[in-house]
C-alpha cells in the first residue's frame, strides 16, 4: 500500500538540506502578523474533518502522559488547533514550506508499514510520531539542535517559536497546565498538520 503524497525525489530541496523562508531585518514582525491573522480567522471560517479534530483533541493527554482538568483539556484542545492552522498558513504563504523533509518521509513511511502490517490504526501513527516530534525538542530549540522545528521546510525554528508564542499570547492557560506543556500541545497540532501533508487522503490511491 502506498501512504504518502510525494517521494524523497520529487521533495528533496537542491543539496538535500531543509528549505528555509529568507527572512531579512524587519522583515519577521509582518510575517508573523499576516500569518497570525490568517489563523485568526480560519479558526471561525475553516472546518477541520472529524478525524482531525478527533487527533487534536488527544494532544495534550499524548504529550502530559496523565489526566488533566476539564479546563486543561479544552486549553489543550484549542492550543493544538491553533497549532495546526498555524502550520496550514505558513503552507499557504510560503512555496518554501511546501517541500518535504527526506528523514521525516522515511520515518513516516515505515511506521506507516508497520502500522499496516499489525493491523493497527493509522490515526494512532499520525499522533504517536506528531506527539514525539513536539517532545523530541527544547521549547524553543537553538539551530544546532536540528530538531523537526529546524529540519522541516518553511520558516526557521526562531521564527516558527515567535509565531507561537504571539498566536498563545490570548490562550489563557488553566493553573493545573504548564505552560510548556501547552507550547509542545501547540507544537503537537503544528507537527500533525505536516504530517497530514505527506499523507494521502483515505479516499486516495492506497
Amino acid at each position: 500500500m502506498k501512504f504518502l503524497r510525494r517521494t524523497k525525489d520529487e521533495s528533496s530541496p537542491e543539496g538535500g538540506q531543509s528549505e528555509h523562508v529568507p527572512v531579512a531585518d524587519g522583515e519577521l514582525e509582518p510575517i508573523i502578523g499576516e500569518l497570525t491573522g490568517m489563523v485568526i480567522e480560519s479558526l471561525t471560517e475553516v472546518s477541520l474533518p472529524p478525524p482531525t479534530l478527533e487527533l487534536l483533541q488527544v494532544g495534550l493527554p499524548y504529550i502530559t502522559q496523565r489526566e488533566c482538568s476539564t479546563e486543561a483539556v479544552i486549553a489543550g484542545q484549542t492550543a493544538a488547533r491553533l497549532g495546526y492552522l498555524s502550520r496550514s498558513a505558513e503552507f499557504a504563504t510560503f512555496e518554501e514550506a511546501r517541500a518535504a523533509d527526506d528523514d521525516l518521509l522515511a520515518t513516516l513511511n515505515n511506521m506507516l508499514e508497520a502500522a499496516d502490517a499489525e493491523g493497527s490504526p493509522i490515526d494512532d501513527v499520525m499522533a504517536e510520531l506528531a506527539a514525539e516530534m513536539a517532545t523530541a525538542e527544547s521549547i524553543d530549540p537553538p539551530s544546532y539542535e536540528s530538531g523537526p522545528s529546524w529540519s522541516i521546510p518553511g520558516l526557521d525554528g526562531d521564527a516558527r517559536g515567535s509565531l507561537r508564542q504571539r498566536i498563545l499570547s490570548g490562550l489563557q492557560c488553566p493553573s493545573d497546565l504548564p505552560s510548556d506543556d501547552l507550547q509542545r500541545t501547540w507544537k503537537y497540532g503544528y507537527f500533525l498538520r505536516v504530517l497530514d501533508e505527506l499523507v494521502y487522503e483515505e479516499d486516495e490511491e492506497g
